[in-house]
């Protein structure tokens, strides 16, 4: 009759990987070997906070605006460029120009006090809109603008109707110049209207912090709710149908159309980072790691300890491996919500992304939210599958040296921002717990 025996032993194992550890025999009377199940959760992890050199931020269809000040990750604003055209450089000349605006759509997307004022201006951009290098433009791209506005408004968002949209009433001289010159046919194409017009910048109020919200960035003048600039015009005649029209000069492809973001780390634990191979461990910036969209401020978790398993058996097997880790109370709520999911890479020694986390089967693989709803968020924290990535490691002839990136999945199209624990004394640590055959 087969059975098995359960066991519970305790083992002290160096080389800085575990010192706890839980064992299960199986069948020590039906076979000669000696199988074990191995539960191992006290791994010594080295967690840190590193940043992105860069993060391409053109054609990802939201325009991203507004300023927020944080206490542990300092001020983070963005502002964005943009190249607009019409697909008809029409207008009939009997036609009465009437206004000119621009039209912001909501996205919902906001981060933030959204109880605030806040202030934006549209500027006329001076240089064509293409990249220094390459076909993109960055989260440290700009291009240079009139320093004197065509238009601004003042408002309070209202980000979760996104049937709502905001109007910025542009200057009548530069729109009444424009409808004239389509109107006399010195405007008939893209190419001519670009010579005249090259795109606008859209500037935030940077001096208080409120929010950052988004809205809906196409390139189709079809598509409802999105953003543009509008030339108003009337055409009058003797019937008494409604004889206003408008022409929406949309963006004129997704490529050239970017956000500026800016960060000031000054006065916080993440000042002063020189490059993107810098880390700055947890125990520098008060046991803790952060992640931010956007600044490319990224948390990184490495286990050394990982290859030291072999020191177990010769012939083993990775049952599971879960990676757990804990956001910091009271760093987030209604203005800045945790990701349902966060994006895990694989970065070598130097931060260099190689990949994203698969599991064991070969399937991608994300930073999961588990949170209770409870008033004092009681377990909340976020679970990894790392079976994958720890029998990699173990199969591996050579050290591969990697860690573990932690962003968001959508990095360069907002700034949402995790501060994660990383603290002994509270017991609020990132830990591994590995479930391991031997046989």
């Amino acid at each position: 009759m087969r059975y098995f025996i359960i066991s519970v032993l305790s083992l002290v194992f160096v080389l800085s990987c575990s010192t706890d550890e839980t064992t299960y025999e199986v069948g020590r009377d039906f076979i000669d070997n000696e199988i074990q199940v191995r539960v191992i959760d006290t791994f010594s992890i080295k967690a840190g906070t590193f940043k992105l050199d860069s993060l391409i931020t053109s054609s990802k269809n939201r325009i991203l605006l507004g300023n927020v000040k944080d206490e542990k990750l300092g001020t983070i604003s963005s502002k964005s460029y943009l190249e607009l055209t019409t697909s008809s450089f029409y207008i009939d000349e009997d036609a009465i120009y009437d206004s000119i605006g621009f039209v912001l759509n909501y996205d919902a997307y906001h981060y933030g006090d959204t109880t605030k004022l806040q202030t934006y201006k549209l500027h006329r951009i001076t240089e064509t809109v293409a990249p220094e290098d390459g076909d993109n433009f960055y989260n440290t791209s700009s291009l240079e603008y009139d320093t004197n506005s065509l238009g601004e408004i003042s408002f309070t968002p209202k980000p979760n109707k996104v049937t709502d949209s905001l109007f910025i009433k542009m200057d009548d001289v530069l729109g009444e110049e424009i409808f004239n010159k389509i109107v006399d046919n010195d405007i008939n194409n893209s190419d001519d209207f670009l010579q005249y017009f090259k795109g606008l910048a859209i500037l935030p109020d940077t001096t208080e912090s409120n929010h950052v919200l988004g809205f809906n960035a196409q390139t189709s003048e079809k598509i409802a709710g999105n953003s543009s600039m509008r030339l108003f015009y009337t055409i009058k005649d003797d019937d008494s149908e409604d004889n206003s029209y408008y022409v929406d000069f949309v963006i004129s492809s997704a490529a050239k159309q970017f956000n500026e973001i800016e960060t000031n780390l000054t006065s916080t634990t993440l000042v002063g980072f020189v490059d993107n191979e810098e880390i700055k461990l947890s125990t520098n910036t008060d046991n803790l790691i952060f992640t931010q969209a956007g600044s490319g401020i990224t948390a990184r978790i490495e286990i050394p300890a990982i290859k030291n398993l072999l020191e177990i058996s010769e012939n083993a097997t990775t049952l599971s491996a879960e990676l757990t880790f804990i956001p910091l109370k009271g760093s987030y709520d209604e203005n800045n919500l945790l990701p349902e999911t966060l994006a895990v890479y694989i970065v070598d020694h130097k931060n260099r992304i190689i990949k994203e986390l698969l599991d064991i089967n070969g399937n991608i693989t994300s930073a999961l939210l588990n949170a209770e709803e409870d008033e004092f968020g009681a377990n909340t924290y976020y679970s990894v599958d790392l079976s994958g990535f720890v029998e990699e490691i173990l199969l591996s002839n050579t050290n591969l040296n990697y860690a573990l990136m932690i962003q968001y999945e959508d990095f360069s199209n907002n700034v949402s921002n995790i501060v994660i624990e990383h603290d002994a004394s509270t017991n609020n640590e990132v830990k591994l717990s590995v479930k391991y055959l031997n046989y």
